[in-house]
């Protein structure tokens, strides 16, 4: 099977490539898609409007005849991705951080979800904290503040110490399960001792897309 990731961050690619080798895959499994004016454009006007999101969508349906499956790893562009209709060829579209979530709510115990861009925070809290779901079984929402601008300066490896931090808090704090709502926070992970290692999009993304279709 070949599966489109569309991604606004080309270090998005390294994560994906490494997970689908955890999982077993071929090399030739993903197809990287980066795209970063579609993010800019939604920053600038404060989210993603309804024009935007029709022309995204109109995009993604042309996508559709030539893939299995298509991966959002964007967290503004996500929403796209909800309830969007099957290709004839039943390609599915998904969006990741939905894919963690829905994993997320069938942990049991105490989970922090851990957001480092505040741009998504809302959208994330609904998404992992939908009213349906008891306000006992919610898991917290924690924004890990100067995370983001050390992520767009360019300054990496303050990104990741900063998402370790927050990690290993979480856990001081009584989580049994820490979860990391962008793709990016991934590559904090070898700063993250094995004991403590959260559940990310990458690997558990793929796992699912993996599971469903033969590869």
């Amino acid at each position: 099977m070949t599966i489109a990731c569309l991604h606004t961050a080309a270090s998005n690619i390294a994560l994906f490539d490494a997970a689908a080798a955890a999982c077993g895959a071929r090399s030739s499994a993903l197809s990287h898609l980066v795209m970063p004016h579609w993010l800019e454009e939604a920053e600038q006007s404060g989210g993603m409007t309804s024009q935007q999101q029709q022309r995204l969508a109109q995009w993604l349906r042309t996508l559709l005849p030539w893939f299995d499956a298509i991966l959002i790893t964007c967290s503004t562009l996500g929403a796209v991705a909800d309830d969007f209709p099957a290709g004839p060829a039943g390609c599915p579209v998904y969006r990741t951080d939905r894919m963690l979530a829905q994993a997320v709510h069938q942990l049991q115990g105490r989970t922090q979800v851990l957001c480092a861009a505040e741009s998504t925070l809302a959208s994330t809290r609904r998404l992992f904290c939908p009213p349906a779901l008891p306000l006992a079984s919610q898991p917290a929402v924690q924004l890990i503040p100067g995370a983001w601008a050390a992520f767009k300066a360019g300054r990496q490896d303050e990104y990741h110490v900063l998402i370790a931090a927050a990690v290993r808090e979480a856990r001081q704090q009584g989580a049994d399960h820490v979860a990391l709502a962008q793709v990016s926070m991934a590559a904090a992970l070898p700063h993250i001792d094995a004991a403590s290692q959260p559940l990310t999009i990458p690997r558990l993304a793929l796992a699912q897309v993996f599971a469903q279709r033969p590869r």
